[in-house]
């Protein structure tokens, strides 16, 4: 006897008009109240499924990029540039090699015109990265990229030291430097709060900044506190609607939103 396939839990039609208009309004206040540009997935830390990213791209009201299981990630890429995304992005890119990697994928997957589309992105998130970020961004294939995120919570763990640790902020400002020389915009994420946004902001002055989920343009003079507190509680509300789904389990469901909790204490 074949075994049955597990499938979604699918939300009553009431319920799923009342998500989607809750959703639409945390999403419009984030974007006009609080100057959110986007939403970041993932199937890399976060693991979601592509039908989970299928599900949140076509209710975003902001435009949705998706971070890939690696740079040669190339079944995600194949799976995801059909679906209503902006870019793509590669995590735990090393060396000008990876980059290339990544770039090559993105080419194989699309056409002339998707790829041109398609918005490039790369995470620079560890002391090999680092020190590998001239040739990176010396690289051919860096003519593409649209943008460097910077993982400041995993390059803390690469480095041993804090998040805040006033040495980790001081390379993270460089590090913020030099890609904006090479004409390339910046994003810094990991272990954002809404208690130290704001003095993390004026040190390293990214173009943007994210929590897991949400894009923030860095506006000279914004205060961003209030902003990081709404997106945390958006996150909350993203993840008690994928435990209803069926896309994540309720242990982790619960142990996701304490620590989304303990960040907005």
């Amino acid at each position: 006897m074949k075994s049955k396939k597990p499938s979604l839990k699918v939300m009553p039609i009431k319920k799923a008009l009342s998500f989607q208009s809750t959703v639409a309004n945390a999403l419009r206040k984030l974007k006009n109240e609080y100057g959110a540009c986007g939403l970041k997935l993932s199937t890399e830390d976060a693991g979601m499924t592509i039908d989970q990213i299928k599900l949140w791209a076509e209710a975003s009201l902001l435009p949705v990029v998706v971070k890939i299981g690696g740079p040669n990630a190339r079944n995600d890429i194949k799976q995801l540039v059909s679906l209503k995304i902006e870019g793509l992005i590669a995590p735990m890119v090393e060396s000008s090699y990876g980059l290339e990697n990544f770039i090559l994928a993105v080419k194989d997957f699309t056409t002339t015109m998707q790829f041109q589309r398609l918005s490039k992105h790369i995470n620079i998130e560890t002391v090999t990265a680092v020190k590998q970020l001239e040739s990176i961004l010396g690289a051919p294939e860096a003519e593409f990229l649209d943008e460097v995120t910077i993982g400041c919570s995993d390059l803390s763990n690469s480095l041993k030291k804090r998040t805040m640790d006033r040495s980790l902020l001081n390379q993270v400002a460089r590090i913020v430097k030099k890609v904006q020389s090479n004409k390339i915009h910046v994003s810094v994420g990991g272990g954002i709060k809404p208690d130290t946004v704001d003095d993390f902001l004026k040190k390293v002055q990214p173009d943007k900044f994210n929590t897991r989920v949400v894009t923030f343009k860095v506006i000279p003079g914004r205060k961003y506190q209030q902003a990081v507190a709404e997106a945390l509680r958006f996150e909350i509300l993203m993840l008690e609607h994928d435990a209803r789904q069926g896309f994540i389990t309720r242990d982790e469901e619960r142990f996701r939103i304490k620590e989304l909790k303990e960040r907005l204490k």
